[in-house]
C-alpha cells in the first residue's frame, strides 16, 4: 500500500457536498477499493431481472437501469476531471446536470447486463489511469462546477458514490 492511495483526502480537497460520499469510503487502498467494486456491481446487478431493472419505485425518479446509467455518467465525468486535474490543467470545468444526462441518453433499451459491462469498462479505465499517475498528481486540484477538488478526492468520490447507489439498488431489489 502506498501513501498516495491510502491517504484520505482532507476536507480542504473537496466541497462539503462531496463529504456525503467520501465519508462512506472504508479505509484502505483507494485503487483496490475502486477495483473491488467491479465485482460488487456484477453481483448486485446480476441478481436483477430486466423487468426489475425497468421498474420505477416510488419515491425514486429513475429506474434501476437509469441509476446504472447515472453511475456510468459520473464515472466518465469524474474520470475526465481526474485526468485534467492530474495534468495540472487549471481551466475550470463546468458542472454536470445529472437529470439532463439521464434524460438525454437511452438507458432503458440496452440490456441491464450490457450497462453493467459498460460501467465495468468505465471503472477499469479509471483504475488504469489512477494506477499510473505520479505521486504528486494525487494532491493536484482543479475546479469543477465552481468547486476545488483534488484527484485523490475524486477517487474517493467515485467509491462513495457507487456505495451510495448500490445500497439503494439493493433496497429496491429486496
Amino acid at each position: 500500500m502506498t501513501v498516495r492511495t491510502s491517504t484520505r483526502p482532507s476536507t480542504a480537497e473537496y466541497a462539503e457536498y462531496y463529504g456525503r460520499y467520501i465519508d462512506r469510503v472504508p479505509n484502505g487502498d483507494i485503487i483496490d477499493l475502486l477495483q473491488n467494486q467491479i465485482d460488487e456491481f456484477t453481483c448486485v446487478l446480476g441478481a436483477a431481472s430486466e423487468e426489475q431493472a425497468g421498474v420505477l419505485h416510488d419515491p425514486y425518479t429513475w429506474t434501476i437501469k437509469q441509476v446504472v446509467g447515472h453511475m456510468i455518467d459520473v464515472e466518465r465525468v469524474f474520470g475526465y476531471r481526474a485526468h485534467r486535474f492530474a495534468c495540472d490543467d487549471l481551466r475550470p470545468i463546468l458542472g454536470m446536470e445529472q437529470n439532463d444526462f439521464v434524460d438525454s441518453l437511452d438507458y432503458e433499451s440496452p440490456l441491464l447486463g450490457d450497462l453493467v459491462v459498460e460501467m465495468e469498462h468505465a471503472r477499469r479505465s479509471n483504475c488504469s489511469f489512477l494506477r499510473r499517475i505520479p505521486e504528486t498528481a494525487w494532491s493536484r486540484t482543479g475546479t469543477a462546477d465552481g468547486n476545488v477538488m483534488s484527484v485523490r478526492a475524486i477517487a474517493y468520490c467515485l467509491v462513495g458514490h457507487a456505495i451510495h447507489h448500490l445500497e439503494i439498488i439493493k433496497k429496491r431489489l429486496a
